[in-house]
């Protein structure tokens, strides 16, 4: 995984606390390490995928790959989208940049989250529930196309329990 965030920009204060508050309250996001599970009112058009237990590095660059490539499919290459990392800075950045960067998607220990500027679409990576939670029809649609390898099996489909279905 590259550490290069030279093509990301850094949210300053007033842009970080109006995000969040948006994020906090169009999913009702609720942070806890114990639970309840999920931590946001998953969307509609959503499917939330448990993560392998043995991954690798390459299983998460491919991750990031994916997520770009969704967010291209989707026609955002151009514009920014948010990177959000709980309890941390975060960042905008283009969607073509997200590949060699180190912001993955995967939460590794805080909940990592991607969205588009309208928040219509993007991921919400859960540290806890070793989860994903994909939403946006198109978005779910293109990420579904290139399968990302990390992902074992669907745990929720829009914000409601399902069999598991293998990826």
């Amino acid at each position: 995984m590259n550490g290069d965030d030279s093509n990301m920009r850094e949210l300053d204060e007033a842009e970080y606390d109006a995000v969040w508050d948006d994020f906090y309250g169009k999913f009702d996001f609720k942070p806890s390490v114990d639970g309840p599970f999920p931590a946001i009112k998953e969307p509609r058009d959503s499917i939330t995928f448990k993560f392998r237990e043995n991954y690798t590095d390459s299983d998460i660059d491919n991750l990031a790959k994916s997520i770009s490539t969704a967010f291209v499919e989707c026609g955002v290459e151009l514009e920014e989208v948010y990177y959000l990392d709980w309890q941390h800075d975060c960042y905008a950045l283009a969607p073509t940049e997200i590949q060699g960067s180190w912001a993955t998607g995967f939460p590794d220990g805080d909940y990592a989250i991607f969205l588009s500027k309208d928040m219509a679409f993007g991921t919400f990576g859960h540290p806890w529930e070793n989860s994903i939670c994909v939403f946006g029809d198109r978005f779910v649609k293109a990420l579904l196309t290139v399968s990302p390898s990390i992902l074992e099996y669907s745990i929720r489909n829009s914000g409601c329990y399902a069999e598991p279905m293998r990826q």
